[in-house]
């Protein structure tokens, strides 16, 4: 005989308790003691990341900071750079005022020397006009 067998008593009773039962209508749910969160997805590197709304702000901040850490660092390096260019300037119109001035003296020489020598031609022809007239 091989049909199915019935206990004519069942060993356990099970318990018809509504609140597990999944097919309850009216089922009661204990209130959550922490609401759900907003999540955001987004892409970072071709893969979906999903962050907390709460994680955000955090991360937010974190990252409002390192920006704001990041544009200081960019803005000392670029005032280094025009600092260091501007010296650099400066050297060169050093460079360029003492070139300026040596030149500026050796044409002042040239100068005295060629009105030295305007003057000598100028005595030497009056003395040959006075020369010439005796």
């Amino acid at each position: 005989d091989s049909g199915p067998i019935f206990d004519d008593e069942p060993l356990q009773k099970v318990s018809n308790d509504d609140h597990y039962n999944v097919f309850a209508i009216e089922s009661v749910h204990p209130k959550q003691s922490e609401p759900v969160h907003d999540t955001y997805p987004i892409e970072q590197d071709a893969q979906i990341v999903v962050i907390d709304s709460l994680d955000m702000n955090y991360d937010r901040e974190e990252i409002d900071q390192n920006d704001d850490d990041n544009d200081r660092a960019k803005e000392r390096e670029l005032l280094a750079s025009l600092i260091e260019k501007l010296k650099c300037e400066i050297d060169e119109s050093k460079n360029r005022n003492k070139f300026l001035e040596t030149s500026n003296k050796v044409l002042m020489e040239k100068l005295k020397g060629e009105i030295e020598d305007f003057k000598n031609k100028n005595k030497s022809l009056e003395s040959s006009k006075t020369i010439s007239k005796k």
